[in-house]
């Protein structure tokens, strides 16, 4: 049995189109393989997509939410009857919800966020949240967030502080939410939030929420020290008011730095996304019939190796002795670097307009296995 699992390929691919096409071209190789597709996620975009695969019991809801930029649209998110609930804050605050022309990370807000976690707080069933972190708009540190949990972040005549980044530098109080507020109501229940994210990267500094991800976000290069310097006023102020110094935290500068908010504020449990959706029993079960592993993303690079799925399949790959083949759009690790990470073959995509990206992938698979002999020793030749 073939296992498909590919995260998404951003900007053209959701995980589940790519592992739709990525079957479609091993079937078009090999018609008589079985396989089976769990469309991966890092804790970005696609993982209710993987939830749902791991977990189809699951039953989804839905509230409205103010995205970075324009009116109220919907979010979904799963519950299930054990009392977990599980989100997605690219749904809310992503970064594809925002037009390129008004991509400004100094002044776009992850309230989204805040208000499809209240949504779900109020629900006096659910007592432990997974919210899934990545491909974000924001650089507000998660600012807010805690505005739309109805936490108060005032400058020093007692106003509310501006949305966004820019706002970061005239906090000067934080008053917490009213006791009866869903918030509030969820951590006296014992309520628990797990934050999945791929990154490893600190809040601050060179490898940091700015200095790693700000100019994916829209930022230009002459924006950013003041990013950090709003990003690190922030910090001293929620830290001096939590007692919590989470800062220096590796994943907490992720989704523009939405997880030290989350952290510091709430107590929330950090993990690595793609680790753990791969230690959930329906996939580990589906693991240990597999013959190979076929993956891929939108550019596989030394990222890949260290937080996402891709890299995260190379190892469990390799411990036990399966080929993994990687499919990409873009390949940035050397023959070498593959290699040694667990990959037994890696392919680029060749060049290729977006409305063809499925039609491109799965011509691409079709092509690579149709000389590889899978065999159900899971070797191949």
């Amino acid at each position: 049995m073939i296992l498909i699992a590919p995260n998404g390929f951003k900007g053209t691919l959701s995980s589940v189109q790519a592992a739709r096409a990525i079957a479609l071209g091993l079937h078009r190789a090999h018609p008589t393989l079985d396989s089976t597709s769990f469309p991966m996620s890092d804790g970005g975009r696609g993982f209710l997509d993987a939830i749902r695969r791991l977990a189809p019991h699951l039953r989804q809801q839905q509230t409205t939410v103010h995205p970075p930029v324009g009116r109220r649209i919907p979010a979904a998110f799963l519950v299930g009857e054990d009392g977990t609930a599980y989100a997605e804050m690219a749904l809310a605050s992503g970064l594809d919800l925002v037009p390129e022309t008004a991509r400004r990370p100094a002044h776009l807000s992850s309230r989204g966020t805040g208000e499809l976690l209240r949504s779900i707080m109020a629900r006096p069933q659910v007592h432990t949240i997974v919210l899934g972190l990545g491909d974000t708009a924001t650089m507000d540190g998660g600012a807010g967030v805690l505005q739309a949990l109805g936490v108060r972040l005032l400058d020093r005549h007692g106003n509310p502080v501006p949305p966004g980044n820019a706002g970061l530098s005239q906090v000067e109080r934080i008053e917490a939410p009213e006791p009866d507020s869903p918030p509030e109501t969820f951590r006296a229940r014992g309520g628990h939030l797990i934050v999945a994210c791929d990154v490893l990267h600190p809040l601050l500094g060179p490898g940091g929420a700015v200095y790693t991800f700000a100019g994916q976000k829209g930022a230009t290069p002459d924006e950013l020290p003041q990013l950090e310097a709003n990003l690190h006023h922030w910090a001293e102020v929620l830290e001096a008011v939590t007692g919590r110094r989470v800062r220096d935290l590796p994943g907490t500068g992720a989704a523009g730095g939405t997880a030290f908010a989350l952290v510091a504020w709430l107590g929330a449990e950090q993990v690595q996304g793609a680790r753990w959706l791969t230690e959930h029993p329906r996939f580990q079960a589906e693991l240990t019939r597999a013959t190979a592993l076929l993956t891929g993303e939108g550019q596989l690079d030394e990222q890949s190796l260290h937080g996402k799925s891709t890299g995260f399949l190379a190892a469990l790959g390799a411990q036990r002795h399966l080929p993994v083949v990687a499919f990409a759009g873009r390949v940035r690790l050397t023959e070498a670097q593959w290699r040694a990470a667990g990959f037994t073959a890696v392919y680029e995509l060749p060049p290729h307009p977006p409305s063809q990206a499925s039609r491109t992938l799965s011509g691409c698979v079709a092509n690579a296995l149709a000389g590889m002999v899978l065999k159900p020793d899971g070797q191949t030749v």
